[in-house]
């Protein structure tokens, strides 16, 4: 819906604007100058339930109906960097999410994206968050296939000639991180 640029928008149609952003190709303009984090700045409205600092929320721009991000309210770059009650709430709210989608939209299928590292989260910059995506039909999950260079032993082999660094890895994670594993 065409609009002059100095015309203020009704909350009708930012709704409207909200929910078709990412078909009419709005959403590619509006992340890329919003120059805060989106996660830090969360409206209330949007969130429907929260537990130890967790919330549920629905995405402005939705990929799906029924789409629910699942949100650590502090700002979190990594999964290292969650207590274990954040992580326990987040596999609880993943639980519940599922069930909701199931009740609410007849959907009995999920997906759980969770994007981990600067370059994975290009919209939202190092906050955390679960998409619990409803699945009904592959085409939301159209990935884009690259030639593979190894077959499925051969990568096995190339983690399994890891075994001392994993270990090393292993170790180091459970120094850095036991207190809050207790």
């Amino acid at each position: 819906m065409p609009t002059p640029k100095n015309k203020k928008l009704t909350a009708a149609e930012k709704q409207i604007m909200y929910r078709d952003a990412r078909i009419t190709g709005k959403y590619d303009n509006i992340w890329q100058t919003v120059g805060k984090c989106c996660f830090c700045d969360m409206r209330d409205k949007y969130i429907f339930h929260e537990e130890n600092g967790i919330v549920m929320t629905v995405p402005l721009y939705a990929y799906i109906d029924g789409q629910i991000l699942i949100v650590p309210r502090r700002h979190v770059r990594s999964v290292k960097d969650l207590t274990l009650e954040e992580w326990e709430t987040i596999r609880k709210f993943m639980y519940l999410a599922k069930k909701l989608i199931r009740e609410v939209h007849g959907i009995k299928g999920v997906q759980y994206i969770q994007k981990d590292g600067a370059t994975a989260q290009a919209t939202v910059p190092d906050h955390i968050h679960f998409q619990v995506m409803p699945f009904d039909a592959p085409d939301l999950s159209i990935w884009n296939y690259r030639a593979l260079k190894n077959t499925p032993i051969e990568n096995a082999q190339l983690y399994h000639d890891q075994s001392a660094k994993l270990t090393k890895l292993a170790k180091r994670f459970s120094a850095k991180y036991q207190e809050s594993l207790e």
